[in-house]
């Protein structure tokens, strides 16, 4: 049996997973947000895979663990301005609407959710025709991937498009690749659109980027952290 056939089989009891923080810069370098990431030890396929494949039971046992994680330090997000964001897929949306869930997130207006780009069929849809919760905030993850294009931002109003690491790297290497990413965020923020660039990993991709109206920065320049080393860290406001 492959591996991706046996994480359809896996429970909560059957894995261990850190939850890892991404952090998110401001062009002032100040902290604006952060991503919540799983990470797994004992599971050779990437986490990518994993959540491609999971089961929806499992799926949900996550996502509440990341929920639980976003409660508790609830009033350190807010007291610092800063975003959490947690990635989503259809199954998570639909769990988003049961009364419960819902009435939980209402109370954490610092968390914000990243529609997967592996939601194919939540983005052809268009998220807006859904019944969601007034106090969902629903970014879009890897735009330029392939998957999430100028198609998944016409149903619906995103505030918040992060454009995907592979596109970055690619434009990187275009001769023209700098004008493309700056007429890309510039239509992108004159729409409304906050930019988040995925995929900075040194000082050269922070200098390719300086000038142009993203509104945050996120990648392995910056050392994932667990959620107790997040919030003992002292932000700028």
């Amino acid at each position: 049996m492959s591996n991706t056939m046996l994480i359809d089989t896996l429970s909560r009891g059957d894995i261990a997973i850190r939850y890892v923080y991404q952090k998110m810069f401001s062009p002032e370098g100040k902290l604006v947000a952060v991503e919540c990431l799983s990470r797994f030890d004992r599971i050779t396929v990437s986490p990518d895979v994993f959540f491609r494949n999971v089961n929806n039971s499992l799926r949900e046992d996550i996502f509440i663990e990341q929920l639980a994680q976003a409660e508790q330090h609830r009033d350190w997000f807010l007291d610092n301005a800063v975003f959490l964001t947690i990635n989503i897929d259809d199954h998570i949306l639909s769990l988003l609407q049961r009364h419960d869930i819902a009435k939980r997130i209402e109370r954490l207006e610092h968390v914000h959710f990243e529609v997967a780009e592996y939601s194919v069929s939540l983005l052809s849809r268009a998220p807006a025709n859904r019944l969601l919760p007034l106090n969902v905030s629903l970014w879009l993850d890897d735009f330029g991937s392939g998957h999430a294009g100028i198609g998944a931002i016409r149903g619906y109003h995103f505030n918040y498009v992060k454009i995907d690491k592979e596109f970055f790297w690619h434009l990187i290497e275009k001769e023209h690749g700098r004008q493309l990413m700056q007429a890309l965020i510039t239509f992108l923020s004159k729409n409304n659109h906050r930019v988040i660039i995925e995929g900075v990993e040194n000082e050269e991709h922070q200098r390719w980027l300086s000038g142009m109206e993203w509104f945050a920065m996120q990648g392995f320049y910056w050392q994932e952290v667990s959620i107790e080393q997040l919030v003992q860290e002292e932000v700028i406001i």
